[in-house]
């Protein structure tokens, strides 16, 4: 796993050289094992190394007769790829899968990145052809952006690089800061600043001396899905068991030490059992705990630990831990966040690193691809009450819809939810789908934001947006099914895979492994009926079928229950507010960042401290996440920190001139 950049702009090799290993510092964190730089005229390539596959021949930029790469990511199938271009006369030099992957693209094109199973987002440049192109995996688990320039085209890995290029160029785009906080996340290739764009998943962009054409789509979630299939459910159970398995020992693959994060969780604790029997060895697993019991999922932890006998380490965290390591993770989530779940991940990523463990397996993405979320549960109880669901029958399924959440237990509350529910029933089925109800709880920021900018919601323009961006053959699926296309889409790869993935593993060198993202496995899935996936209102019931005679009863069993940390408690220790709360929301800076409408802001404040922590409610600790985050990351765009080039770890220096 690395870190990439590059160049494209007209100019000399020399000096492009020079400019690109001027920015490969900003994201030394995400290769701490070396780095590299390529120039030539026009062009430049950098890359920072975290040394996976081949420690001593790996290292990139590659050179390799006509062609440039710059690769972050791992091709778990490289060796079968490497096996069947050598029967077709390709020579290899090294054992990478760097290699495999350029010699693939040299040889078969842009169809080879259909071919490839892996995370990835490269540079590959044409030497003949003066074609740079970006490509990024199917469902954008590791980020590329791009920003045009009056000079030309940067890209970068991480966001932070931009702000080096020149004077500021991260400026903030109001409509689509307002989208991502509706929805978590920018639609299509956008993101919330003016002028970066994004590559989507399954995408690849060519750009060249004349301009840019694309982004072409390689790939779109269902596109390789077969008839739905009518095994009995337990035999579809043991086939999920195999391809999941099969999943997880490819990304095994490696030659460092492998571990996993073990939440207490069944996805985790899955993932882990699967690894612990392929590998047969010691295993190291990594646990967030909590000081906090309402958050603490320790108890489940120890449960798997003990089943699997792992070497196990585990970090705990409280609101303090929260508070002093809040800005540090915002360098790396590089945007405004809704919850401060990333920072016990950035602080777990930094004990993983104290270990000789480089990689380890998580179980992200199960609730996506086996209905696991709780807006698949709300559908369906919609869908009930669109066709006529009694009031006693609506009643009994609200008080079990949400058990980890205690206002859905209390029968006084009821009609609160009736009455909250209700107003979804004309549009749920919409292309929103269960995006509505993130939607209606985040609506709320549309009134902290500076009047100037004037910002509104209108829910049909979003949906009409949404629609227009939704494939002909989604439009064909039922609501289950979309919901899975726009959750992957949005909450998925633009927020919780690079906020709390890939940006705080990579903000210490650690890389990531998704076992539930193996698109065999996912286009397999879709293909599954959804009542074996989502059986009456229990969720995953697929995974818990498949595994109930190896994963321990009080797992299994659980109550599906979100990851969550501490967020207001963090920023008002006592109930007053603490450090970050006095130096990025008061009103002169508000005021100067523009971002915000400091009355709003400073009645928020208020409120929280008037009434108590005990009263903040959802939409108290998302605004006061996103506020705080907003305004951090809008303080390191103004005052960017300078890194100077150390070149005693530099493994390739290649100018050329042609």
């Amino acid at each position: 796993m690395c870190g990439i950049t590059g160049i494209l702009k007209p100019g000399p090799a020399k000096e492009l050289k020079a400019e690109i290993e001027k920015l490969i510092p900003y994201i030394e964190h995400r290769g701490p094992d070396g780095w590299g730089s390529y120039g030539a005229p026009g062009i430049a390539l950098g890359h920072r190394r975290l040394s996976i596959i081949d420690l001593s021949l790996g290292s990139q930029p590659m050179v390799s007769g006509n062609s440039v790469i710059t690769f972050n990511g791992e091709i778990y199938n490289y060796l079968e790829l490497k096996k069947e271009l050598e029967s077709l006369g390709v020579l290899f030099e090294t054992n990478s899968d760097t290699e495999v992957l350029q010699k693939a693209i040299d040889f078969w094109g842009d169809s080879a990145y259909s071919r490839l199973n892996g995370q990835f987002a490269l540079l590959h440049w044409d030497k003949k052809r003066r074609i740079l192109t970006a490509v990024r995996d199917r469902y954008g688990i590791r980020p590329l952006y791009f920003m045009k320039t009056e000079g030309g085209w940067y890209f970068s890995s991480e966001m932070k690089i931009f702000d080096h290029i020149g004077s500021r160029k991260r400026f903030w785009n109001p409509e689509n800061l307002l989208e991502h906080g509706l929805i978590w996340n920018t639609l299509g290739d956008s993101t919330v600043y003016s002028n970066i764009c994004s590559l989507e998943g399954g995408c690849f962009q060519k750009f060249s001396d004349e301009g840019t054409s694309g982004p072409k789509r390689y790939y779109v979630l269902g596109q390789d899905a077969g008839a739905m299939l009518t095994e009995a459910p337990d035999v579809l159970a043991e086939i999920f068991r195999e391809k999941l398995s099969e999943s997880v020992k490819l990304r095994l693959r490696s030659d460092v030490p492998v571990g996993c994060y073990l939440s207490g969780g069944i996805d985790s604790s899955v993932t882990s059992y699967l690894a612990k029997k392929i590998n047969n060895k010691s295993f190291k697993s990594f646990s967030v705990t909590f000081s906090d019991p309402s958050f603490d999922e320790s108890e489940f932890q120890k449960i798997m630990v003990n089943s699997l006998g792992f070497d196990h380490y585990s970090v705990n965290i409280d609101g303090k831990a929260v508070e002093n390591n809040f800005y540090n993770a915002a360098k790396h989530f590089e945007r405004p966040v809704f919850r401060t779940a990333p920072v016990p991940l950035f602080l777990l990523s930094e004990k993983v690193r104290e270990t000789d463990v480089r990689v380890v397996l998580t179980g992200e993405a199960s609730d996506e691809i086996l209905f696991g979320y709780d807006t698949n549960k709300e559908l369906k109880l919609l869908s009930l009450w669109k066709k006529g669901l009694s009031e006693e029958e609506i009643t009994k399924i609200l008080l079990q819809l949400n058990p980890h959440l205690d206002h859905y237990k209390d029968k006084e509350q009821v009609g609160f939810l009736k009455m909250y529910y209700e107003g979804f029933l004309d549009r749920f089925q919409s292309p929103l789908g269960g995006l509505v109800m993130r939607i209606s709880n985040n609506q709320v920021l549309t009134n902290i934001f500076n009047k100037e900018w004037g910002l509104s919601f209108n829910f049909n323009n979003l949906a009409d947006k949404v629609d227009s961006l939704t494939p002909p053959h989604v439009k064909q699926w039922g609501i289950y099914q979309k919901n899975q296309f726009w959750e992957m889409k949005t909450l998925l790869s633009g927020y919780l895979l690079s906020a709390q993935g890939d940006r705080m593993a990579m903000s210490h060198g650690i890389e990531g492994r998704f076992p539930f993202l193996d698109h065999n496995l996912i286009e397999w899935l879709m293909t599954v009926p959804t009542d074996v996936k989502i059986n009456d209102f229990s969720t995953k019931h697929l995974l818990k079928d498949a595994f109930r005679d190896v994963i321990p009863e009080p797992i299994i069993n659980r109550p599906k229950r979100p990851y969550t940390a501490p967020d207001i408690a963090s920023f008002f220790p006592g109930g007053r507010r603490g450090e970050l709360v006095k130096n990025y929301l008061n009103s002169d800076i508000v005021r100067e960042y523009g971002i915000f409408e400091p009355k709003m802001v400073e009645r928020l404040i208020f409120k929280i401290e008037r009434r108590g922590l005990e009263s903040a409610g959802y939409r108290d600790n998302m605004m006061t996440t996103y506020l705080l985050s907003s305004q951090i990351v809008e303080s390191q765009i103004r005052n960017p920190e300078i890194k100077i080039v150390d070149y005693s770890n530099q493994t390739v220096s290649v100018l050329e001139e042609y």
